[in-house]
Order: C-alpha cells, then structure tokens, then sequence
C-alpha cells in the first residue's frame, strides 16, 4: 500500500514539475506540451527504462515496485475519464446522440478496420515471405493502436494458446510506439495546424459558443449534509458507474460461459473495462434525469476529476513504458507501426476536413490520438487543440464511444482478430477486412455528401 501511494503521489509531482517546466521554459511554453506529457517522459527517463536513478540511490527495489504500480495506473484511470464523460451531462434522445457522434464513429471505423488491412498486407506480403514472421503478427497495429497496452495485455492467453507468445511483446511495443505518437508527435501537429494562418483563420471564424456541457438550465445545484463533501459523493457516483460496468461485464462472461462452455477462452473477457463504464454512466445519467437528481451533481467538477485522471493516465503511461521490448522484434515492429501511423495520418487529412465541421481541427485530432494511442489521447489533444472548450468536440468525441468502444477499440473485433486471422488465413481475412472497410468509407462519402447539399 505504501508503494501505490507512493506512486500515486509520484505520478501527480511529475504532472506538477512538468507543468511548471512547460509553463516556465520558452521553447516549452511555446510549443505548450501538457504538464502530464513532461512529467512522463521525465519519469521515462529517470526510470528503470532510462538512466536507472533509483540504482544510483541505492533505492532501485522500491523504484521497480513503484513503477510496477505506475505501469497498471492507466488502466485503472481510464475508468474513472469514462466515467465522469456523460454525469452530470444532460442526454438527449438516443437519436441525437447517434447524429452527433456519427461523423466521429464513421472516421474511427475508417480508421480501424484501415490499421487491419494494412496489418494484414505488410504481413502477407513483406513480413512473412521475407522475414518468417508468424501471420498472428498481422492485427497487431490494431491491438497495439486501437486496444492499447490493456488489451496486448489481456490477449495474452490468446498469443500462448496459438503458440505465438512473442506477439503479446510486439502488440506491446506498438501500443508503447502509439502512446508516444499521440502525446508527443500529435500535439506539435496541433500546434502547427492551429499556428497556420490558413487554419488558424477558418478556427477563429467558427469557434463560438457549441459547448453542450452545461448545467441543467434553470436549476440550482443541491447540496447533501453539511457532514458530507461534495467531492465524496461525487467519486461516490463514480464509483457506482464503474460496480455497476463490472457487474454487467461479469454477467456478460457468464452468460457467454454458458453457451459456450466447451471454450476457456470467451470473447467477453478482452472487452476493456472502461467501454463499458461509458455505457454505464450513460445508463446512470439517464436515471438521474428521470429522478430529477441531476441537480446534486455538478458538471464542472466531473470535468475536474476526469481531467485529473487523464492527467494520471498519460503520465503513468508513458513514466512506465519498457524500451527493452523492441529488441528482437524492432523490424516487425518499425514496419507495422510506420504503415498504421501513415493510414491514420492520410486518413485524418483525408477525412476530417470534409467530415468534421469548418473547425475541423480538435474534432479530427480526436479520432487520430483515439485510433493511434488511447481514447484518452483523444481527448488530451481535444484539450490542445480547444482548450476552452468552444467547439462541441469534446461532447461529440465522448459520444462516440458507446457506438465504438464495445466494437472496436479493444473490443469484440479485437479478440476475435487472432483466432480469425487462424481460422480463415490472411488472404481471406484481408478480403473480409478489405470489404468491411470500403462499406464504411463509402458511408463516409455518402455523409460528405449530405454535408455538401445541406
């Protein structure tokens, strides 16, 4: 327990010494990095990956369990982003919803079943006529970029039960690569966009007052007992959306346990947590506003406690990250990570400016760090790039993800790539994926369309 403080407490001074330097050195300020994203690679390189500090103050025992702890930060604070995106926020119909988020659910599909096309073709025709790599290494942009370092994790048993252990370490290291490209590369991309004077004129025309995420109009927050705090009974909520997440996913495995209960390995148990936390706090939301209890709550201090926690995703990301792992692999890896990192890039160019509305930029970024990184890069670049919230990206972006998650980002699709891949071989899974794909970029130019004649 003292380590995980310890941890805790580390992972917030780096947020607060990076801050500090990115506020305070010139070229820093200039290029204005969040403090979380300093305060990570300081930690990267003060660590066990870099220079080892710990050794050199005879402390390098607790230093390794501490940064054991950092490493299993993000998957914890993920939740907690999730589940503060949707209380407090007034919903509309679901309807209305699917109208806001579709141009974003459009793009991160674009985007994914992309990274699996161009997964598979490197495989087939480089990596494993060339090099001898195993075909299982043809989803691992997808893993690594849309699942993440929870769900190469959580795919383990997977690798092993297909005889392939050495792809956990690959999807690893390209997760790792997408961690880096969103937090690193991306915000400079944001800023070079944002400092374009072509760009920056089409922001500033748009930029008005779009946010939704406001308090209920005309009602007055409500307090509890004077002996409770607010902040309490607030991470009280939160924590009641992610119990009720975990109940559904446990009833989800069991139920699939049970119609398939001649398998050990069920589909349901690599859907992440946090997808499902987004859907509970959708369902949470929607009880408090047929019980009129909204007013107990306060919108700006979720948007406080989840920016907190996003502040911890990126920095224990990043803080934790392993540089050993791109050793044997560092060909395989280059390769697949260079071609998922150019689809994602040609189709942000692409498809945001003709998707996304005229200030096309924070929408657009969004679903470029959410398909390269984490759904939390996403909305660190949303926060760079629309920093006071003048745009309604934030809100789109968050409700894209009940339509998306489940699916995509670590979802369904993705626990069933390896044994589909096994199954059906890359040729034929390369047609199913090739197909898939040119279904939803042509509903991305159908909506293009109505966005023209509109």
């Amino acid at each position: 327990m003292i380590h995980i403080l310890t941890a805790l407490g580390m992972a917030i001074l780096l947020v607060a010494l990076g801050e500090i330097a990115g506020t305070r050195t010139p070229l820093l300020k200039k290029i204005r990095f969040p403090g979380a994203v300093l305060g990570g690679l300081a930690g990267l390189i003060a660590g066990p990956s870099g220079f080892r500090l710990g050794a050199y103050l005879n402390i390098e025992t607790s230093t390794q369990q501490i940064y054991s702890h950092l490493a299993a930060f993000p998957a914890l604070f993920i939740n907690i982003v999730f589940a503060c995106l949707l209380l407090g926020k007034p919903i509309d119909q679901l309807s209305k919803v699917w109208n806001h988020a579709r141009p974003h659910v459009v793009m991160g599909h674009v985007i994914a079943w992309g990274q699996y096309v161009v997964g598979i073709a490197i495989t087939l025709f480089i990596l494993s006529p060339f090099l001898s790599v195993d075909p299982l290494v043809a989803p691992s942009i997808a893993i690594g970029f849309q699942g993440g370092h929870g769900t190469a994790a959580g795919l383990t048993a997977n690798y092993q039960a297909l005889d392939f252990a050495d792809g956990k370490t690959i999807a690893y290291s390209i997760a790792t690569i997408g961690v880096i490209l969103a937090t690193v590369i991306y915000p400079l991309l944001a800023r070079v966009l944002l400092q374009t004077n072509k760009q920056r004129k089409k922001v500033t025309n748009y930029f008005q007052s779009k946010n939704n995420e406001k308090e209920l109009a005309g009602k007055k927050n409500k307090t509890f007992s004077a002996l409770t705090g607010r902040l309490t009974m607030h991470f009280a909520l939160i924590a009641i959306t992610i119990l009720v997440a975990r109940l559904f996913l446990d009833l989800l495995m069991f139920v699939e346990g049970n119609l398939r209960p001649e398998t050990d390995q069920l589909f349901s148990q690599f859907i992440p947590l946090f997808s499902v936390v987004l859907i509970s706090g959708l369902f949470i939301q929607l009880l408090l506003q047929k019980f009129n209890w909204t007013s107990f709550f306060s919108r700006s201090l979720f948007n406080e406690i989840s920016a907190f926690g996003l502040d911890i995703v990126i920095v224990s990301a990043l803080a934790a990250l392993s540089l050993q792992v791109v050793k044997e692999y560092w060909i395989t890896i280059f390769l697949l990570a260079l071609g998922g990192f150019c689809w994602n890039l040609s189709m942000f160019f692409l498809l945001g400016p003709r998707l996304f509305p005229k200030a096309w930029i924070p929408y657009a970024l969004s679903d470029l760090g959410g398909g390269t990184g984490t759904t939390a890069s996403g909305l660190m670049l949303i926060r760079i790039a629309d920093p006071h919230q003048e745009t309604n990206a934030r809100q789109t972006y968050s409700e894209k993800q009940p339509f998306y998650e489940p699916i995509m980002g670590g979802g369904l699709v993705t626990a069933m790539a390896l044994p589909m891949v096994v199954k059906f071989g890359l040729l034929n899974t390369l047609f199913i994926t090739g197909g898939i794909l040119v279904t939803w970029f042509a509903y991305a130019v159908l909506l293009i369309r109505r966005k023209k004649d509109s």
